[in-house]
């Protein structure tokens, strides 16, 4: 009898862990405690009573009455209980069900976002790689115009310096010299003047042509103002060289140059200051004065020549 009790109290305790969860079971199990107890009550008088009287005793016949009353109350409280357990079991079975398939769809968002997140992101680093190589490209064409003449593609007066600096440097290193020659266009104004600033820069796009035409490899070609130009000559040995360098240019416009489609021709010639460093200036600015100098008086005793400083 005891060990029955025990056993009993065990799964009323088991049972009312589950009571927060199925809170209709507590009143259940309340009374199914006051009916075990009364049972086994019971129970406990029938068992005293028949090792008293013996088992034909007539008050035993109420006591098994009692425990029939009892045990049919005991069987309806287990069947309602077991009814509760059952419908909330399917409950717990729909609602586990529903969780999973919750927990199913927000892993499939989960792998959606990352999806969506890698393809931003490789999206993004395509753009930053594009917009990289723009800034650079962009970079790449600004300094190229910072350092070059718009009209003529040349070299500019910023990036002459740079470079004759360069040079001297080298000549220094190296007990070299450098050759500067200074032109200025003869008759490039007139042009202008006459037949308009379009016409002036055909002309002067036609002359840089034909100077290239006439330069070595190692000859640095810069524009430095609006008719003016200058060539950086390296590797030579003696004046002469240079001598021979300013006489093909000059005779480079021979030739009338063309203006436009009806062949209109006007004349052009080049004078040409030349000066040597070290020989004639011991910095650039110096070399680039006397060699300035030095096409001033060119123009100055006829024009379409050479004069060195």
């Amino acid at each position: 009898m005891l060990v029955a009790t025990i056993g009993w109290g065990m799964l009323l305790d088991k049972l009312r862990r589950h009571q927060s969860e199925i809170p209709q079971i507590a009143t259940i199990l309340d009374r199914l405690d006051d009916l075990i107890k009364k049972k086994f009550g019971v129970g406990r008088v029938s068992l005293q009573i028949q090792l008293s009287a013996g088992s034909y005793a007539p008050h035993l016949r109420m006591a098994t009455n009692d425990n029939k009353a009892l045990m049919d109350k005991i069987r309806m409280e287990i069947n309602s209980l077991e009814l509760i357990m059952e419908n909330e079991g399917d409950k717990i079975d729909e609602l586990l069900d529903e969780t999973l398939k919750q927990l199913r769809n927000l892993a499939l968002w989960i792998v959606f976002i990352m999806c969506m997140i890698l393809v931003v992101n490789y999206k993004r680093t395509v753009w930053l790689f594009e917009h990289a190589t723009t800034n650079e490209e962009l970079a790449e064409k600004f300094s190229h115009l910072a350092l070059h003449d718009a009209l003529t593609k040349l070299p500019n007066r910023r990036s002459f310096e740079q470079y004759l600096k360069k040079a001297i440097l080298q000549a220094n290193r190296y007990q070299v010299k450098v050759g500067l020659l200074y032109m200025d266009m003869d008759g490039f104004k007139l042009i202008n003047d006459k037949y308009g600033h379009a016409k002036g820069d055909k002309a002067l796009i036609e002359a840089v042509s034909r100077i290239n035409n006439t330069l070595r490899d190692s000859d640095f070609f810069a524009r430095v103002g609006g008719d003016e130009f200058v060539i950086v000559a390296n590797h030579f040995s003696e004046q002469s060289d240079l001598q021979i360098l300013a006489e093909r240019v000059i005779s480079a416009f021979n030739q009338p140059i063309s203006l436009d489609e009806r062949d209109t021709q006007v004349p052009m010639g080049v004078s040409i200051g030349i000066a040597i460093y070290p020989d004639n200036a011991k910095s650039q600015k110096s070399l680039m004065s006397n060699a300035d100098k030095a096409m001033y008086a060119a123009k100055s005793s006829g024009k379409n020549q050479a004069v060195f400083y």
